[in-house]
């Protein structure tokens, strides 16, 4: 049985990791559905919970700030048609388009915590089966102190069919951050 103490520093060991890893341990330890021992939530958040466990990374490219990775869509992820629904879709597109920011998040008070949605513009070409794997592939578009606009593509992989598009308009919330811990 472990103490709370060893709980306390294995939180403080996986926030230094998220902070202050390479990219790809950033974004691998984002997308592990790991429950954080000291408030029971998933480190992703609880709202994607459902969604992590079927996301894969398949390639980064720190030169170019993008990452590919894959899903394949669950019944509780689709509509009554067993087609992935418009909500789950954007949410992923909403977490996925955020991993981004590890490639240029290594210096204090620049996107440190990821910041947090402005806007999030959706749009839907095609519909993705239940068991169908997308590769969805997320970029920066461009990168400022308070302000990031991301992007995502989805396209099926089986054929390269183009599925779905975002934008992601991000604001840097790093100095609220520091604010709320003092």
């Amino acid at each position: 049985m472990t103490s709370d103490k060893q709980q306390a520093e294995a939180a403080a060991a996986e926030m230094r990791l998220l902070l202050e890893g390479t990219p790809e341990q950033k974004i691998r330890a984002w997308l592990e559905p790991t429950i954080n021992k000291h408030d029971g939530c998933f480190r992703s958040g609880n709202w994607m919970a459902d969604l992590v466990p079927y996301v894969t990374v398949h390639s980064l490219s720190p030169e170019t700030n993008s990452l590919t990775l894959h899903f394949t869509p669950q019944s509780q992820h689709c509509n009554r048609h067993h087609m992935l629904h418009g909500g789950a879709m954007a949410t992923l597109f909403d977490f996925l388009t955020t991993l981004a920011l590890c490639f240029v998040n290594d210096k204090p008070g620049f996107w440190k915590y990821l910041g947090v949605t402005r806007t999030l513009n959706t749009t839907y070409f095609r519909p993705v089966a239940q068991g169908e794997v997308v590769a969805v592939e997320v970029s920066i578009m461009q990168v400022g102190k308070k302000l990031a606009t991301l992007k995502g593509e989805m396209r099926r992989v089986r054929d390269g069919a183009l599925m779905a598009v975002c934008e992601h308009g991000k604001v840097n919330t790093d100095a609220d951050y520091a604010k709320a811990k003092l």
